[in-house]
């Protein structure tokens, strides 16, 4: 083991404990943490037979974001996250494929994961770089690629600032970028290979399925998607000025992390049913507060206007404001979307820039323009198709 993935493991195992300590404790709003997972749940030579690539997403959100990719392959695929609600969220889309989650990222335990495996291939979506991890596979002469690679400002400067510990991993591993810029960035470091193939973001959103909700006679309907703390009191603010002018609104709260949903009740100012306590919105209910998994799309579709949650809240960088786009419906996006940049950078004639002080305004003045809204919705089913392709860009760059 080289000095600097040496010195890492070194931290990392002195530090095991605490982080396991403080995963468990932040998880239990998102889905929960299991140890054992991690430790003991490591694939047989069974479950894997003729299985030869394997695709890591972090969470949850990029497990979404793979899917077409994953559907392509899924006869041939093992899948793994970092997080467990990630894992859980790909079982049930995908409950043929083998999931795991990734074990700590120590050499002893990484090695023995990786051979495991057993795998040809291994395909990273965007930047989750595990160094113990990627040098097990890249030792076990497993190919490595990140697929719809993307490398922030940030996150260049420490990958420089440590780069003993990254520089081994970085030139034996293809990175297919999502945009130019990330590709110059991957080029400094000294990736292998370098390719821009695009945003599988722009491939991973469909027409999603009708959901079981009755909701009435109401207008307007804005959904507010992925909420993080602090965007559901504003979120409630919004509504108490809208309800002058419009009576009949409703809201739907979906909140990023379901397990935040039932607290919601004492912050949202009126009448606020859970979903899981009634598929019919009563008339007189302010909020409708989404607390399951993978119906978000479908509540998008139900709106008349869509805010895009994280995006208000600078400690997050905003969530996939392509969900409601894909349903032609018009979006809010607040200041803070550095995680989406580069699928902002695309749309942005096609959705509403805010602030917190600003999101009333821009809701209103939608709700009043018919046409406004109308334009805006074309306009997001015409960039989504002009940028869709990345799939098969991808799986010509690993297979050919």
């Amino acid at each position: 083991m080289r000095g600097g993935l040496f010195i890492y493991n070194l931290l990392y195992g002195v530090s095991l404990p605490a982080l396991l300590t403080v995963a468990k404790f932040t998880s239990k709003n998102r889905g929960g943490f299991s140890v054992k997972r991690r430790f003991f749940s490591f694939p047989s030579e069974s479950q894997l037979k003729e299985r030869d690539i394997w695709i890591h997403c972090a969470s949850i959100g990029e497990v979404n974001s793979a899917r077409p990719l994953i559907e392509k392959l899924k006869d041939r695929l093992i899948v793994t996250t970092f997080t467990d609600y990630g894992a859980d969220r790909a079982l049930e889309l995908f409950p043929e494929i083998p999931v795991y989650v990734i074990p700590p990222d120590m050499k002893p335990f990484t090695d023995r994961f990786v051979k495991s495996l057993g795998v040809k291939k291994l395909l990273v979506y965007e930047t989750e770089i595990w160094p113990s991890l990627l040098t097990s596979a890249i030792e076990q002469r497993v190919e490595v690629y990140f697929i719809s690679g993307k490398i922030t400002e940030s996150n260049f400067s420490l990958y420089k600032r440590f780069f003993p510990v990254f520089k081994d991993i970085f030139k034996s591993s293809v990175f297919l970028a999502r945009s130019d810029e990330d590709a110059e960035r991957a080029k400094k470091l000294g990736f292998k290979e370098v390719k821009t193939v695009g945003d599988l973001k722009f491939d991973s959103v469909t027409e999603p399925k009708p959901v079981d909700v009755t909701i009435g006679d109401r207008f307007p309907i804005i959904v507010w998607g992925s909420t993080h703390e602090g965007e559901e009191e504003l979120a409630g603010k919004v509504h108490t000025k809208l309800k002058e002018k419009f009576p009949k609104i409703l809201t739907i709260v979906v909140p990023r992390h379901v397990g935040r949903a039932e607290s919601l009740r004492s912050i949202l100012p009126g009448k606020a049913v859970l979903r899981t306590e009634l598929k019919s919105v009563p008339s007189n209910t302010d909020f409708y507060i989404v607390d399951t998994i993978g119906e978000l799309p479908s509540f998008y579709a139900l709106g008349d206007v869509a805010v895009v949650g994280g995006t208000f809240n600078e400690k997050v960088g905003g969530h996939n404001l392509l969900e409601p786009m894909v349903s032609a419906v018009p979006v809010v996006v607040g200041p803070h979307y550095s995680h989406f940049q580069d699928v902002v950078s695309k749309v942005k004639e096609c959705i509403i820039f805010s602030t917190c002080e600003s999101v009333f305004d821009k809701i209103s003045l939608l709700l009043k323009n018919d046409e406004l809204r109308y334009r805006i919705g074309i306009c997001s089913k015409r960039v989504l198709e002009e940028e869709r392709g990345v799939t098969e860009r991808i799986l010509k760059e690993v297979f050919t």
